[in-house]
């Protein structure tokens, strides 16, 4: 595997595999990374010859520095991971790269970043509408891939790769979890063991929200009141149940095939969200 640090290098290695015929898939990540990661770049693999994974801790999108700061940093590991999984090429630029002193653009993508974790964390879509734009700008890849599991920054990519007219195309891959449901997060690992025990409620309540839908329920309070009752039952603090429209992601009272479960809760300290497609 290459490592690339700047954007003159990942342009010129992207247009030199398209000289031999090859197409280009990107994942972009913050690095510290699982299985839920591991399965991205395995997508990568089925819709493209060769892929760039990226590495980058983005301050941006961090409205809270204390959390920027223990965000986990584990670069060596994540070179094995990559090489596991036959990544070819790493673009793993740093802050002054990136931005660099003079840096004074920022990319905003209206109402569908002002609700949900736009609205508890203001200015983070921003961040991630920035970084993404140049990644994909310096990279130009045929496809990008994304998880699941952050539905809403799927939503704000989707919509900046639409309006700026980015050939690309986007793939959003489903949520990897753990053995009791809890999505895979680089932060699970800053849990308690308590607190660890205590998030498979989350997905216990998206689970047993989707067997009500399935059962015909469609009054989207009831459905979000089972969820709470179920991650009420532990000590964690909810920032927001909802269900919301996939495209739009305002909120609606009748829930239909597609619609989302958005949640996102305070536990130990940690901020996690999770959500459900109802099928």
């Amino acid at each position: 595997m290459r490592i690339l640090r700047t954007p003159q290098e990942l342009s010129q290695t992207v247009d030199a595999c398209r000289v031999h015929g090859q197409s280009v898939a990107m994942v972009p990540t913050m690095g510290a990374l699982h299985q839920g990661h591991t399965s991205l770049f395995d997508i990568a693999h089925e819709h493209a010859d060769v892929v760039v994974a990226t590495i980058f801790v983005n301050p941006l999108q961090f409205n809270n520095a204390t959390d920027f700061d223990k965000y986990p940093l584990q670069f060596d590991s994540d070179i094995q991971m990559l090489e596991q999984h036959n990544v070819e090429f790493l673009y793993a630029p740093n802050v002054e790269t990136m931005y660099g002193s003079q840096f004074s653009t920022s990319v905003h993508v209206a109402g569908i970043t002002d609700v949900l974790e736009g609205s508890s964390r203001p200015g983070h879509f921003s961040g991630v509408a920035t970084v993404v734009a140049k990644l994909l700008s310096a990279g130009r890849p045929d496809v990008a891939i994304f998880g699941q599991k952050d539905f809403q920054q799927f939503a704000v990519i989707k919509r900046m790769v639409a309006d700026l007219d980015m050939p690309i195309e986007l793939i959003m891959a489903p949520t990897v979890r753990e053995f009791d449901g809890l999505a895979m997060s680089s932060r699970n690992v800053r849990l308690s063991e308590s607190a660890r025990t205590e998030a498979a409620a989350i997905s216990q309540g998206l689970d047993a929200a989707q067997e009500q839908f399935a059962t015909g329920i469609r009054d989207t309070t009831q459905l979000i009141q089972t969820v709470e009752t179920a991650i009420g039952s532990t000590d964690t603090e909810i920032d927001y149940v909802k269900i919301v429209d996939s495209v739009s992601l305002k909120e609606i009272s009748v829930a239909i095939h597609g619609s989302v479960i958005v949640v996102a809760v305070i536990l130990d300290g940690v901020r996690l969200i999770d959500n459900h497609i109802l099928v």
